[in-house]
């Protein structure tokens, strides 16, 4: 399949998103669309066959460790670094008002 753009696709384009475009940017707007279809073309070619259909192009396993209970931190430890505290709660900046 051959699209080649032209010059005349451009400033078509150009018009309908009533963009202003140079003599420059357009000559190179079209060899660098050109140059994009021309090397997105493979995805044309049949010689992919049929791909088993995927997600995510890498073979994925769940990798679950067990859920054991453990103790949590205590409060005073866990609140050591917070700047502001009052009780077992962290104070923060009102910044709704």
């Amino acid at each position: 399949m051959d699209i080649n753009i032209t010059r005349d696709d451009i400033l078509k384009a150009a018009q309908d998103a009533r963009l202003e475009l140079s003599p420059e940017e357009t000559d190179s707007l079209e060899t660098t669309i050109n140059k994009t279809i021309k090397s997105a073309s493979f995805l044309h070619d049949d010689s992919f066959g049929d791909p088993e259909p995927a997600y995510y192009p890498l073979k994925q396993e769940n990798i679950i460790r067990e859920d054991v209970p453990a103790a949590s931190l205590p409060p005073e430890k866990a609140l050591s670094n917070a700047p502001e505290t009052e009780g077992a709660y962290i104070l923060v900046p009102k910044i709704v008002e």
